[in-house]
Formats: C-alpha cells, sequence, structure tokens
C-alpha cells in the first residue's frame, strides 16, 4: 500500500460572501453559526437588519448567541453586556460611567440578506466588494438543506460530478444506455463551467415519452466561493436549476442548501411532489458516500487522489479556492513586511486550469 501524502484539499478564502442560515430562521432571538471554524452570533439588528458577531463577548467570553436582543442590540445572557450590529459595547449593566471602549468591542462581520438568505462575508471588519450570488428567479422552488461530513471542495465536485451519477444514482439520473458525450470546459469570472453535448432528454426512468425528440442541455457552473449550480434546458417546454449554496463550517463539515427550481407549462404542484422525492433521495446517496469518504481519507492518513480528464470540474475548482486563498494571505504577508518563497514556489499550481474538451461515456 502507498503511503498518503497527508495532503487535505481544504481552503479558506475570506473576501467573499457565505451563506449562514435561511432568512426565515433568523427570527427573534440570536442564532450560532460557524463559518470557516469561527463561531458567529447571528441577530437582527436596528430595522431587522442582519448581524454578525463573533459569538464571544468581550467580558468573560460568554456566547452572546445564548442572550437576546433588546432594541437592535444582543445582550449576553451571563452579566448583560450589550452590542449593536457592528460590535460596540453599548451598555455595561451597573456600570456608573461610559460604557464604551474598543477592549469592550467585539469583531464583526458584514451581513446582508438576498435571495431568502442571510449572508455573511468571510473577513471581519472588512467592507465587502461587491454582492452575494443571485439566484436565479423561476416558478417553482424547494429547497433541500443537508449537512455534510466533508470539505467545501469535496461537496463541491460532488454537486457536478457527472460519472458518479450512472453508479451511486443509478435509475434516478442515467444507467439507461449509456452513450457518448462532449465535455467542454470554460473558465468564467470568479468560476469555470462545464456544457454537455449530446446528452439525451430525460433522467434515469424518465427517459423518452414526449421529450424525446426535443433538444435538451446541460450545464455545471462553479462559482466562487462556494457556489455550485447545475441547469437543464428542454427547448422552451423545461427549465431546471439546481443552486447549491454552502456554507462551510469547518475542515471536514460543509452545510448545504439545495435550491431547485424550474420553469414549465407543467404545474408546479404536479412537479414539486416529483423533484423533492428524487432530490431527497439523492442526497441521503451523496451525504452517506462523502462521508465514508472522509472516513477513508481521515484513516489513512490524507488524500491520495488519481484524476483523469473525467473528472473535468474537480482540479479547476481546487486552484480556483486555493488561488483566491493564497492571494490573501500573500497581501497579508506583504503588510506584515514578510515574504514566504514557498508561497512563489506554488505559482504554476495556482494556474488557471484551460480550457478543454472531453469525450466519454455514460
Amino acid at each position: 500500500m502507498n503511503k498518503p501524502n497527508g495532503n487535505y484539499s481544504v481552503a479558506f478564502p475570506k473576501r467573499w460572501w457565505y451563506p449562514v442560515c435561511r432568512s426565515s430562521s433568523l427570527r427573534r432571538r440570536p442564532r450560532a453559526v460557524t463559518l470557516m471554524d469561527r463561531p458567529l452570533a447571528l441577530f437582527r439588528a436596528t430595522s431587522g437588519r442582519p448581524a454578525a458577531l463573533l459569538d464571544r463577548c468581550a467580558h468573560r467570553n460568554a456566547p452572546l448567541s445564548l442572550g437576546s436582543v433588546h432594541e437592535g442590540c444582543v445582550r449576553c445572557p451571563y452579566h448583560g453586556w450589550t452590542y449593536d450590529g457592528e460590535g460596540r459595547c453599548r451598555d455595561v449593566p451597573g456600570l456608573l460611567v461610559d460604557s464604551s471602549s474598543p477592549t469592550r468591542d467585539v469583531e464583526a462581520h458584514a451581513a446582508t440578506e438576498q435571495d431568502g438568505f442571510v449572508w455573511v462575508w468571510g473577513e471581519a471588519g472588512a467592507e465587502p466588494t461587491g454582492r452575494p450570488f443571485p439566484l436565479p428567479k423561476l416558478q417553482g422552488e424547494t429547497v433541500f438543506p443537508c449537512d455534510l461530513d466533508c470539505t467545501l471542495h469535496a461537496a463541491l465536485e460532488n454537486t457536478l460530478d457527472v460519472p458518479h451519477t450512472a453508479f451511486l444514482h443509478r435509475g434516478i439520473f442515467r444507467g439507461v444506455k449509456p452513450k457518448d458525450l462532449k465535455a467542454v470546459r470554460r473558465n468564467l469570472e470568479n468560476g469555470c463551467e462545464v456544457e454537455f453535448v449530446g446528452e439525451s432528454v430525460g433522467l434515469g426512468r424518465i427517459q423518452g415519452g414526449p421529450l424525446a425528440s426535443k433538444v435538451f442541455q446541460h450545464w455545471d457552473r462553479f462559482f466562487m466561493p462556494s457556489i455550485a449550480q447545475v441547469e437543464y434546458r428542454v427547448e422552451d417546454w423545461l427549465r431546471i436549476y439546481n443552486t447549491v449554496l454552502h456554507l462551510p463550517v469547518s475542515p471536514f463539515k460543509t452545510r448545504a442548501w439545495f435550491v431547485l427550481q424550474w420553469s414549465s407549462p407543467v404545474p408546479a404542484a404536479l412537479i414539486r411532489p416529483i423533484v423533492q422525492l428524487r432530490g431527497r433521495k439523492v442526497l441521503r446517496q451523496d451525504a452517506a458516500m462523502l462521508a465514508r469518504q472522509s472516513e477513508r481519507i481521515h484513516r489513512f492518513g490524507g488524500e491520495r487522489f488519481s484524476s483523469t480528464e473525467l473528472d473535468v470540474l474537480g482540479s479547476a475548482i481546487w486552484r480556483l479556492l486555493r488561488q483566491a486563498e493564497r492571494a490573501e494571505q500573500a497581501e497579508q504577508a506583504e503588510g506584515a513586511g514578510a515574504s514566504d518563497g514557498a508561497e512563489r514556489d506554488q505559482a504554476a499550481e495556482d494556474e488557471p486550469v484551460p480550457d478543454a474538451e472531453v469525450v466519454f461515456r455514460i
């Protein structure tokens, strides 16, 4: 048995928006979330806008997420220290002098709401650039949350990996009759995509029927830092998006929201039960396999992956994640007056994966 090299595909670029919870789940009480191993307390500040603070009171380090919200501020459950949405200490009960002091403040992350989700900027105390990833607007929608025991990279690649569907999801997606497909990979701004040419209409047992004569289109896309999206089109009859929003909780814990959306002449009430039934089954299968994969990786002390041209997006996703993380680290090191030759040695690894075409049978 070859000795594993001890590598782990873990990268946490911070200067991006990350989804942390559904808007509907952030109500009158604070909520605890973890973003990239960093505990945060979410609450609704002034005018109901979301706020995200380090989940640790500056006084005696009690979790703010166990406290309460009063007039747009979060109050620590231990001694009642109170913080606004920017992390400034607004009140110290019993103190007869001004309570404001930088030593009493806590770190804050920018937070916003969009498309029914709360998003948090990964870098504390920083001004965000841009807006979170926008979801498509289609007539039907259903959302599946799922906790995955795997790295962010593994979760992203799994969603956008076509070959495994013929085996792990046989009968749901593919497996009826293999055929040759052409995969065309392209780089996007802050992402990459693959267009599959020559795929048949239908998923698993749905193949054939009145759709057999229609043109079927399929794209898989990755958008930095944690969005995987699958799009299917059947001319003007059907359009489906599966947009998966990922929250990297820790190196081997990832929370995902599978946002399935569609437009079709068929009433949404007829499509939704089918989508929900098959979607939940696929998620159970993927979650179980990813957990077993992580267990093997830990058991053997690291990843040892052997890839082929069929793995059309995995390496491209990893390079984008790692490149963004390294750029942030290099900027921080430069600001501190330090440099790391090892980082310069990785320049070739950080080059974008070039556009490519590959034909495979599935």
